[in-house]
């Protein structure tokens, strides 16, 4: 082998080399960004998650709040969104929740007849399921029947 071929050679292997070492450290690098992403997605899956039910409990507290005021057909058509979405996002619960989860579903009928009939009740019948709701997702009660005002103020109308 001449010396000429034989510095081809080494110049070619040395390219190799440094061809071989940045490809692995770009491949290393890849492989550390994909298991952050996939880190990522699952991350922002449980925060979706609990956002949807952080969604269905506000929507039930506006229910229960528009029919303490009053507002039964509010509280009626907020109640209504509710039990669609929990059962679009009861998959999303919790496994342990679940059974706690079809029981409020069971409700539901009872719930909106009691609202239509504009019943004065319709306000703590939607407290309690708030509450059971709220002790299902294994969150602190924020409202206790305890803690609503009798019936609407004197100053609301419908």
């Amino acid at each position: 082998m001449t010396q000429r071929q034989r510095d081809t050679l080494i110049l070619v292997a040395a390219v190799a080399v440094a061809f071989g070492s940045g490809f692995g450290w770009q491949l290393a690098k890849a492989r550390q960004a994909r298991m952050e992403r996939d880190s990522a997605r699952q991350e922002m899956a449980v925060i979706q998650r609990e956002r949807g039910l952080e969604q269905l409990e506000a929507t039930l507290a506006m229910a229960t709040v528009a029919a303490q005021f009053g507002n039964f057909e509010r509280g009626r058509q907020l109640a209504s969104d509710f039990f669609v979405q929990l059962q679009e996002r009861e998959d999303a619960a919790p496994e342990t929740a679940r059974a706690g989860l079809d029981g409020i579903l069971a409700r539901r009928d009872d719930i909106i007849t009691v609202l239509s009939r504009a019943n004065p009740e319709s306000g703590l019948e939607l407290a309690a399921l708030l509450t059971s709701l709220q002790n299902t997702l294994g969150r602190e009660p924020t409202v206790t029947s305890a803690s609503l005002p009798p019936g609407p103020p004197a100053d609301v109308r419908e």
